[in-house]
């Protein structure tokens, strides 16, 4: 047992004025009887001595004051302990969702293995803020914040059947950086050595339209640190038709076809393996490949682990729970009971006497 305010602890002897108090006012009492004349001839005069009770009430009312102090001061029981990790690490999952992530190189498929994986890694590091970039064409985000149930709910919200044609990574990258470091941001110096800024990009493909690697050369001058996962395999696989109504394969066409009946094939070809080694490197992020029907994503929260348990431990907290309640529920218990005990017992009302008989008067005429 604590106190969150002991200083107010030292008003405890106030309760002990209010017992002086209580006592000089029954001694004052005692002396004005004893002016009224021999104590035994007063004493007959009284139908009850109510000094008894008197004494009851004033003991009540000096307990319900130190009660009142104690729970000011705010008693509490530790709860539990709150770490606070020296990093301040903000993370964005970066997770590509064109259609060629619902290939089945990686079981069940691309798509659902990388949420299962990602989903796992949010969990099992809660003092990382985590926020979402879903992207194909055009890209989505869900800022960093502590709710990480709201960060896996954004990454299933949304379908690769749903998103624009594409796979634009320097989007992407340009969207969670700015989401990682807001323009026109102030901070300290101590805090901008205590952040450390990850994004972590799931994809299976090239952007042929932008630049990952240069975003990455900008992000890494705001020192942020990308990590990157390839998922597809180097060997080219088929990319199965999903049906939005039911979001499983089509029943008429297992594989999406190209206008000359072909099945469109996917895979991760040298060019866009060495764009995305080129995007880690700029940033001395790390790069992994999916092997041997996993997503490579475990990789990556060993060393986001690694880093957070290199920063050490700025500071533990003790968290408490208050238990001011149980004084202020005595203190009103005691107000009651000295307001329902009055100094002398109730009387019961006696009936009036019945008047007197009246007599009669008879004159002489």
């Amino acid at each position: 047992m604590s106190f969150a305010y002991p200083w107010i602890l030292l008003g405890l002897p106030i309760a002990l004025v209010v017992l002086a108090i209580s006592i000089a006012g029954d001694l004052a009492r005692r002396r004005a009887t004893a002016r009224l004349g021999e104590a035994k001839l007063v004493d007959a005069l009284v139908t009850f001595d109510a000094g008894s009770r008197r004494a009851t009430k004033g003991a009540l009312r000096v307990l319900a004051v130190a009660l009142a102090i104690v729970a000011l001061a705010r008693p509490r029981t530790p709860g539990g302990e709150k770490v606070t990790p020296a990093a301040d690490v903000n993370a964005i999952i970066a997770l590509d969702l064109s259609k060629s992530m619902y290939a089945e190189d990686v079981a069940p498929n691309r798509l659902a293995r990388a949420r299962l994986d990602a989903t796992r890694m949010i969990k099992d590091l809660p003092m990382i803020r985590w926020g979402a970039v879903a992207f194909a064409g055009e890209a989505v985000a869900y800022p960093p914040t502590t709710d990480s149930q709201q960060v896996v709910s954004f990454l299933y919200a949304h379908e690769p059947y749903a998103m624009p044609g594409g796979t634009a990574i320097a989007k992407a990258l340009e969207l969670a950086r700015k989401n990682l470091i807001p323009e026109g941001q102030t901070e300290s110096a101590a805090r901008r050595a205590r952040r450390k800024p990850v994004i972590v990009l799931v994809t299976d493909g090239e952007d042929l339209e932008g630049d990952p690697a240069s975003v990455a050369r900008v992000a890494a001058q705001d020192g942020i640190t990308i990590h990157v996962v390839a998922v597809g395999s180097r060997a080219p696989q088929p990319i199965p038709d999903i049906d939005p109504q039911t979001g499983k394969p089509s029943t008429q066409e297992r594989y999406v076809h190209d206008e000359t009946g072909q099945s469109v094939m996917t895979e991760l070809t040298p060019t866009a393996e060495a764009q995305l080694k080129s995007v880690a490197a700029e940033t001395n992020g790390l790069y992994v490949r999916a092997e041997e029907g996993t997503t490579g994503i475990a990789s990556v929260e060993a060393r986001l682990r690694a880093m957070i348990q290199s920063e050490g431990v700025e500071r533990r907290e003790t968290l408490f729970t208050d238990q001011y309640a149980f004084p202020l529920g005595a203190l009103a218990f005691l107000l009651l009971a000295d307001a329902l005990i009055g100094e002398a017992p109730r009387r019961r009302a006696e009936p009036p006497a019945p008047p007197a008989a009246r007599t009669r008067r008879t004159h002489a005429a």
